[in-house]
């Protein structure tokens, strides 16, 4: 008989998921703690126990009130790919309780970041990854790479840029005023201060940054959440005016050598979405593979992913960050951004 609970202990979490091939960091009980802390979303784990009361399945879930995105029950936020893991005889019944869930909270709907091939949902695929297979010898890595990523990489360094890992707290500061210029520039909301400090507060030696420099300056750098086999590249920015220094390609380059030497498996670039053919191209000039990304809802499609930014409404807003105070605008960021997740 499988017995559904919404907790167990933290060591029978970290036995299965160690011992599960689909687990990635969003299943961890790290980033549970890093969203609890971070947001006001309420978490709603389920977990299936066997007869011994080990652990088989889990599907993590968390429930946001939004009325920008719509209020959900969400397989997580801030994730680009976490759904079900686990035994399959469990899924219909950790599906079940989960629909169940979702309608006692009388939440607009259910979303999970993996394809749920179950009653009522519809599964979409608006996103890509892209994953590139590491060797312990970088130089293979090397040849995988296209001509324009190769002589990007050797541009940069021509130019004096170099790039390195980083744990200083004013450089991670110095990534956030960056990474805040980038999305002012797009006209979204950025992360919160609050969102970087307790992601190295809270996920340790899961998450490390990388920064790249030009004459002693930071101009760019990116967040690695590295989980396992795999190393993602979670998060980047760089100054405008410094793009001509190729900084995108300085950091990269320097974390998939790192990575390659300490025997990580897979560099995953992070999500595009379909129609961003710019990201795309840059990503393949990596050599690596696309991988589809299936993300289901109930009932209906996913609203809170993949706006279409050519919608009228979006286009204003957009239009009236672009201009915004800087200092109003992170203001305006740290109360918005969660709805976004």
């Amino acid at each position: 008989m499988i017995q559904v609970v919404s907790a167990v202990e933290e060591n029978q979490w970290n036995d299965f998921l160690n011992n599960c091939g689909a687990a990635t960091i969003y299943h961890t009980p790290e980033w549970k703690l890093f969203l609890e802390k971070t947001f006001t979303y309420k978490p709603h784990y389920l977990f299936t126990l066997n007869e011994t009361g080990r652990v088989t399945a889990m599907l993590p879930l968390f429930s946001i009130k939004s009325k920008i995105t719509g209020s959900r029950l969400c397989s997580v936020p801030f994730s680009h790919l976490c759904g079900f893991i686990g035994d399959d005889s469990a899924f219909d019944t950790v599906m079940d309780e989960a629909l169940s869930l979702y309608k006692h909270l009388c939440l607009d709907y259910l979303e999970i970041r993996s394809a749920a091939a179950a009653s009522g949902f519809t599964t979409e695929n608006k996103f890509h990854t892209y994953l590139l297979e590491l060797s312990p010898e970088p130089e293979k890595i090397w040849k995988k790479l296209n001509s324009n990523a190769k002589r990007n990489i050797k541009k940069a360094a021509n130019m004096g840029v170099s790039a390195e890992a980083t744990k200083k707290t004013e450089d991670l500061k110095r990534f956030y005023e960056l990474n805040c210029i980038n999305k002012r520039g797009i006209g979204v909301p950025c992360h919160p201060w609050s969102f970087f400090a307790n992601l190295f507060d809270i996920l340790k030696d899961y998450v490390r940054l990388y920064i790249t420099k030009h004459d002693g300056k930071i101009i760019g750098g990116g967040i690695m959440l590295c989980y396992k086999d795999t190393a993602l590249y979670a998060y980047g920015a760089s100054s405008p005016e410094n793009l001509k220094y190729y900084p995108y390609y300085s950091f990269i380059w320097k974390c998939i050598e790192d990575f390659c030497r300490a025997g990580y498996l897979i560099f995953d670039f992070g999500r595009a979405d379909s129609e961003n053919a710019g990201l795309i191209e840059f990503k393949k000039r990596w050599g690596a593979a696309e991988k589809k990304l299936y993300y289901s809802c109930y009932p209906g499609s996913p609203q809170s992913i993949g706006h279409d930014r050519s919608d009228f409404k979006l286009r204003l807003a957009a239009r009236a960050i672009n201009t915004m105070p800087i200092c109003i605008y992170k203001k305006l960021s740290d109360i918005i951004f969660q709805h976004f997740g």
